[in-house]
């Protein structure tokens, strides 16, 4: 049977070689297949013993779809569903005796057209194993099977442009499917089958017809783009273009939308609001003139293109003084250098806010200090306080109770008209201690608040 179906073959070859049809030019195309197959198992290899197996039917089903390459070939990879049938009357220990094995198949085919009502198939296949049944033999597992196998495939299809074709083909198995050496060492089983079977096409193959082997005919001269320049002068054939440019469009050199001719900057990316020039920036900072809110001044990007500002024109700009309303110094950071008495007053004044152990009760003898406080605040309104407490090393909780200490300094100074905004608390605890904890005097010491005047 294997012999009919090559000589077959061989005859359309010989035909398809020596066709004198019309080219097609092909569109991707695809659908549905259902195959027949005839298939057995060829036994060889030094442990074979005359192992003889009969053509069984089965059958395939799948999708399909086809690449063209060119006017002549075609691409076309199928995916299917095969279930082989095996069956032998051997006696010997075999690889299956009576039954099926069923594989997901894809075919990787080259398709060579002979006209319209042949083609010649050729390509590997690929099959994958996903069950086994063997009615006889019950002890051959699945894992007996070589999972994998790769066949050469070889055949025809007719009418392959109609709606519904015909295809057979050979396939000849190259991987010995014996994974345990069944019927011992050497014994090679490989996979024959002939397939007959029909294509459904469901989309594509649209095709167009030119003239195979004739001489080639004058044409008039073509003008593709429609612009009115034959392909011949078209230095553009497939864009519109004018006869000032060789039949391609007015250029665009810098590529901004606008072509070269109405573009006033042609070698620079602009807008047609600017006549194809960039946006303007008329101080040169960097920023144009559309997000420059100070378009004739030079300023940062930070401050949308204005300049940066000092108010109290103390040389320091407004982005880096932190007294940006009242004059000062660099040294200070663009505040005034804060008055010494102003200073030596309030740690003469703090010296006298200390606290009884793990209390944050304010003693009535510190109200005389803290009214000192109160004038030179009020005295010097720009002025603001931060008040520090702290504790001794004993003390439990001591960044709560020393923040505690600093809030009630707060609490007395607001309570005399000073305003919140301008006092600020941190508690340290003990990590700041200014005397020897292991005495008493040094943890008396240690219990304290300290104030800085800041701008």
């Amino acid at each position: 049977m294997k012999k009919v179906f090559l000589l077959v073959l061989c005859c359309f070859a010989v035909i398809a070689i020596n066709a004198q049809e019309v080219i097609k030019e092909r569109t991707v195309s695809g659908g549905l297949l259902g195959a027949v197959n005839f298939t057995k198992f060829k036994a060889g290899g030094t442990g074979a013993s005359n192992i003889e197996y009969n053509t069984e039917t089965g059958w395939s089903a799948g999708l399909w779809v086809g690449f063209p390459l060119g006017s002549r070939f075609t691409f076309e990879p199928q995916i299917m569903f095969s279930s082989y049938s095996y069956q032998t009357d051997d006696t010997e220990p075999v690889l299956v005796r009576d039954g099926e094995i069923s594989y997901i198949s894809v075919p990787l085919q080259l398709k060579l057209h002979a006209g319209d009502k042949f083609a010649i198939t050729a390509g590997p296949q690929f099959d994958f194993v996903t069950s086994l049944e063997d009615d006889i033999n019950t002890g051959v597992e699945k894992e007996h099977l070589k999972q994998t196998s790769v066949s050469l495939v070889g055949g025809f299809e007719l009418f392959p442009q109609n709606r519904l074709s015909f295809f057979g083909r050979y396939m000849h198995g190259l991987t010995n499917m014996n994974a345990v050496n069944i019927h011992g060492t050497g014994t090679e089983f490989m996979t024959r089958n002939i397939q007959a079977g029909l294509k459904l096409k469901l989309f594509g193959g649209k095709v167009t017809e030119r003239a195979y082997q004739a001489a080639p005919t004058p044409l008039p001269p073509v003008d593709t783009d429609g612009d009115g320049i034959t392909d011949d002068m078209d230095k553009c054939p497939n864009e519109k273009g004018t006869a000032k440019y060789n039949g391609c469009p007015i250029p665009d050199t810098d590529g901004d939308g606008i072509n070269d001719e109405l573009d006033k900057c042609p070698n620079e990316k602009g807008t047609a609001k600017y006549n194809g020039c960039p946006i303007p920036d008329s101080d040169g900072d960097g920023i144009n003139d559309e997000l420059d809110k100070c378009p004739t001044q030079a300023g940062p990007a930070n401050r949308n293109g204005c300049p940066i500002t000092d108010r109290d024109n103390d040389g320091i700009d407004d982005e880096k003084d932190k007294c940006p309303d009242v004059a000062g110094t660099a040294a200070n950071n663009g505040c005034p250098e804060v008055p010494a008495e102003v200073t030596k007053m309030l740690s003469s004044s703090a010296r006298n806010l200390t606290f009884t152990t793990s209390s944050a009760k304010l003693s009535t003898t510190a109200n005389t200090s803290l009214n000192q406080v109160v004038k030179v605040l009020n005295e010097n309104p720009t002025l603001k306080v931060k008040i520090e407490g702290h504790t001794d090393n004993v003390e439990k909780n001591a960044e709560t109770l020393s923040e505690s200490r600093a809030n009630a300094v707060k609490t007395y100074l607001t309570s005399r008209g000073i305003s919140a905004d301008r006092i600020e608390v941190e508690g340290f605890g003990s990590t700041m201690p200014i005397a020897d904890n292991n005495t008493a005097a040094g943890k008396t010491r240690n219990r304290r608040v300290e104030l800085k005047v800041t701008y």
